[in-house]
C-alpha cells in the first residue's frame, strides 16, 4: 500500500488529468440534466396551464355562446316575447364570457392561436352589437326586424364565431401532442446521462486502478497465515 502514498510525477500528472477529465464529464453531464430537467418541468406545466385548463375555457365560452344562440333561435315559438329571465341569462352569459376570454388570454398561445383568437373577439363584438340591436328591435316591438337580423346577420356571425373557436379547440391536442414529444425527447437524454454518469465512474475507477498499480495488486491470492 505504499505505492498510494508514493505516486511517481509521471503518474501523478496522469492521475491529475484523469480527474479533471473525471469532474468536467460530470459537471457537463449534470448541466445537461439540469437543463433537460427544466425542460420536462416546463413541458408538464405547460401541458396542464396552458392546454388542459384553455381546453376547458374553449368548452365554456363554446356552451356559452350556444345557450345564447338558442334563445334567440326559439323566440318565434314564443312570438318573439322574451322572458326578464332571458334577458338576464344573456346579460350574465356575456360577463362569463368576457371573463373567461381575459383568462384565456393570459396563458401561452402559438402563432395559429393568436391569429384565430383575434378573428373570434373580433367576431364576438360584432355578434354581441347585433345581439344588442336584436333586443333594442324585440323592446320597441319591431318583432320582423328581430327576426330578420336573427336569421340573417346574428346566425352568420354566429357560425363565424364558432368556427373559429371550434379550431382553437382543435389546436390544443396538436400542440399537447407536441409538448408530450418534446418530454419524451428530453427524459430519454436525461435517461442516457445517468448510464453515461455510471459508465465514466467505473472507466475511472479502473483507469485510476491500473494507474496505480492496485489491479495486480487486488487480483492476487491471499497469502496464507501460519500461527507460530
Amino acid at each position: 500500500m505504499k505505492d498510494l502514498f508514493s505516486i511517481k510525477p509521471e503518474k501523478r500528472k496522469r492521475l491529475i488529468l484523469l480527474l479533471s477529465l473525471f469532474f468536467a464529464f460530470i459537471l457537463i453531464a449534470e448541466l445537461i440534466e439540469n437543463k433537460n430537467l427544466q425542460k420536462i418541468d416546463s413541458d408538464f406545466s405547460s401541458l396542464y396551464e396552458d392546454r388542459l385548463i384553455p381546453a376547458s375555457q374553449i368548452y365554456a365560452l363554446s356552451d356559452l355562446l350556444h345557450e345564447k344562440q338558442l334563445i334567440f333561435e326559439h323566440l318565434n315559438e314564443n312570438n318573439f316575447r322574451i322572458s326578464p329571465t332571458d334577458l338576464k341569462k344573456i346579460e350574465e352569459e356575456n360577463l362569463q364570457i368576457n371573463k373567461i376570454l381575459a383568462e384565456y388570454e393570459t396563458t401561452l398561445l402559438v402563432e395559429e392561436e393568436v391569429k384565430h383568437l383575434a378573428n373570434f373577439k373580433t367576431n364576438l363584438e360584432a355578434f354581441q352589437e347585433v345581439e344588442a340591436e336584436i333586443l333594442y328591435h324585440l323592446e320597441n316591438k319591431n318583432f320582423g326586424v328581430a327576426q330578420v337580423l336573427i336569421n340573417s346577420r346574428g346566425r352568420k356571425l354566429f357560425n363565424s364565431t364558432n368556427a373559429h373557436l371550434n379550431r382553437l379547440a382543435e389546436i390544443q391536442p396538436e400542440v399537447g401532442r407536441e409538448l408530450l414529444a418534446d418530454y419524451r425527447s428530453s427524459f430519454g437524454s436525461s435517461s442516457l446521462l445517468y448510464y453515461f454518469k455510471i459508465a465514466i465512474t467505473l472507466l475511472f475507477g479502473v483507469f485510476v486502478l491500473r494507474l496505480l498499480g492496485l489491479v495486480n495488486l487486488v487480483s492476487q491470492p491471499k497469502q496464507k497465515f501460519e500461527l507460530n
